[in-house]
């Protein structure tokens, strides 16, 4: 090393964490004197045997922008402008958490007209791994604030947070996002924090091997591009262009749109189906561009306009949001065409999503009767290796490198994907809180995390592990300087990934703001601190009171599913559920049961989704769902 060198997290535009000695490093030629330069201070230091160096600035006040020299004395120096002081938030987790702006802009406007603050900054840290050891710096990622030109890329449970923060507190906020869609807890675990979980262990180092790592990524490009050939070589849809042939439609059978495939003919289809309509056109949409809006279809599709091709998926997840051209659109009757690609067997055009031809002048709804026609069918769709899914990889390539940069909190928002075994996680969750102290070197490191929401499309009613999963996040709250939002009424029935990251980002503020003592609001949902059983004389079943905490003003609400609570259980000794009835007191929940004497357990939403209405203090935040022994 023979110039001096700076780590990507230290760089123009970053935030640095106040009130504690910040640490800032680099590399240098060997026994260089470094002098760091800031806010009208001089610190210096001295590069070690490595040619690595290290100072602290003691406890800096919030504030910005200012100016970072970084030289040695040889005569480099770097210039790092737009520095600001503040709270700095690691931010991971799966893809509730990675979940840019770019998806929930249509549903807040107004927030990315409204968006620019040169106080909130993001260092977003792009998706790698590494199964030999931990990173010691991060190798992707600059800061950037926000503003209209970048806010598209912030995470939105982030990016809401960190605004609301600003707002509360008026204090800068740095967010490093380090976050991947579909990635398990032990892929953000170091394998220290494994110990004793020898399966995982043994997967790790079965990636450790580089060999064998590049041939599970040609085994997956080889075997998806040759499904994909296959099933396109035998598409007659693609070889008689059904695209742009009414004919061919005329003898075609029907059905309605949305649908699942299990409901019709189609059930356990795989392969390519093909869906036609024709729909009407005024002269002024004519004359602009419009919009198409396709709800979500699994597995993958691409969609004609009048035989111009105007939008493509490869996967369920994302909305199916896609441009018309000016000009692609004629007065009166025009087609639209659909190619969907079913891999599994469990298609379907997801329900209670918007499907419709728009634009700010008129809106043609596509709800109702379709034709359609097999293009070909095949065999299901081979298994895909996702290597950034095992254990450490993540861990060593994302979140390891970022140690040393001194940090206010970490936010988490995962569990979807270990909701299959659900059973590890109470202990793996407590493992991975107790690595980050100790590696970020803070005994009280704040952790505030965002238990699963409502969800049930496509899953198990009985067996999904959704239900047991929010009750381990719940008792995760035992574990000292944790906060938990509560999100059962902020998902999406019908979607995985729930737009409202608005509400998210917002109750998790009001948890960091108030657990560091910044702000004296209320940041929970009714908490049940104890319960009573009282029997009736007459056999008549009996009563169970619920006395709670954080629970002034007390009412039930939901904006679906009516003012009944539907959602109360009472357990037997034999495991038998019995549903309650419930009244909402002063501080209490009275439950009621003329059907069990003597119950061992109650439950409140332990199930996939609520069915009624939910319970909310006067602040309008919601209790959690809970199990509690009696």
């Amino acid at each position: 090393m023979n110039e001096l060198v700076l780590p990507r997290l230290i760089s123009r535009g970053m935030v640095l964490q106040r009130d504690e000695n910040c640490r800032i490093w680099g590399y240098d030629s060997l026994d260089r004197e470094i002098i760091v330069s800031f806010q009208n201070k001089k610190y210096t230091g001295r590069t070690d045997t490595k040619g690595k160096w290290q100072l602290e600035l003691p406890k800096l006040q919030p504030g910005g922008p200012y100016v970072m020299t970084i030289g040695d004395n040889a005569g480099n120096e770097i210039l790092l402008e737009d520095v600001w002081v503040g709270d700095v938030f690691f931010c991971s987790g799966q893809s509730n958490m990675e979940l840019p702006m770019d998806r929930v802009k249509d549903a807040y406007p107004e927030e990315i007209k409204a968006c620019s603050n040169p106080a909130i900054r993001t260092f977003k840290i792009a998706e790698h791994t590494d199964f030999h050891a931990p990173l010691k710096e991060v190798i992707s990622g600059e800061w950037k604030a926000a503003d209209t030109d970048t806010i598209f890329d912030f995470s939105a449970t982030a990016y809401f947070f960190a605004k609301a923060y600003y707002e509360m507190t008026h204090i800068p906020v740095g967010i490093i996002n380090a976050s991947l869609g579909g990635s398990l807890i032990e892929c953000w675990m170091g394998q220290d924090m494994l110990d004793g979980y020898d399966e995982l262990i043994a997967l790790a180092k079965q990636y450790a091997q580089n060999d064998f790592v590049e041939m599970q990524k040609q085994k997956n490009e080889a075997q998806n591009l040759e499904w994909h050939r296959q099933l396109d070589s035998m598409d007659i849809g693609l070889a008689e262009n059904w695209q742009n042939e009414d004919c061919v439609w005329k003898a075609a059978e029907e059905l309605e749109i949305p649908f699942f495939f299990k409901d019709t003919k189609l059930e356990g289809f795989i392969g390519s189906v093909w869906f036609y309509k024709r729909f009407s056109v005024s002269e002024k949409m004519a004359e602009n561009d419009a919009k198409l809006w396709l709800g979500t279809i699994v597995d993958s599709d691409t969609v004609y306009v009048n035989g111009i091709e105007v939008g493509h998926m490869d996967y369920q997840y994302p909305p199916r949001k896609y441009e018309i051209p000016k000009g692609t659109l004629t007065v009166g009757e025009n087609t639209i065409v659909i190619r969907v690609k079913c891999e599994k067997g469990i298609g379907r055009f997801t329900p209670d999503k918007m499907y419709a031809v728009w634009n700010s002048e008129e809106k043609i709804s596509l709800d109702g009767i379709w034709k359609y026609r097999i293009g070909a069918t095949c065999k299901e769709s081979p298994e895909t290796d996702f290597i950034s899914w095992k254990p450490t990889g993540l861990y060593n390539g994302m979140t390891a490198p970022c140690f040393k940069y001194n940090i206010s909190g970490v936010l988490w928002y995962q569990g979807e994907s270990n909701t299959h075994n659900p059973n590890p996680y109470k202990d793996l969750f407590e493992r991975m809180v107790a690595g980050y102290r100790k590696n970020w070197k803070k005994d009280d490191l704040p952790v505030y995390y965002v238990q699963l929401p409502n969800f049930e499309i496509d899953l198990d009613e009985k067996n999904s592990g959704w239900p047991q999963m929010r009750e381990i996040q719940r008792q995760a709250l035992r574990i000292p300087h944790v906060g938990m939002v509560t999100a059962i009424d902020l998902g999406e029935d019908n979607d995985l990934h729930p737009l409202n990251k608005k509400d998210i980002g917002y109750r998790l503020a009001l948890l960091a703001v108030t657990k560091n003592g910044m702000c004296d609001i209320e940041y929970s949902g009714p908490i049940v601190e104890n319960s009573r059983i009282e029997t009736s004389p007459e056999d008549m079943g009996c009563r169970v009171i619920l006395s709670c905490s954080h629970a002034d003003a007390m009412y039930v609400f939901h904006l679906k599913k009516g003012n009944e609570i539907r959602d109360f259980e009472l357990v037997d000794k034999y495991g038998t559920i019995y549903p309650a009835e419930a009244l909402i007191g002063e501080k209490e929940i009275i439950i009621f049961s003329k059907e069990l004497s003597e119950p061992m357990e109650i439950r409140y939403c332990y199930k996939n989704t609520p069915t009624g209405a939910l319970i909310y203090n006067g602040s309008g935040l919601p209790m959690s769902p809970f199990v509690i022994k009696l």
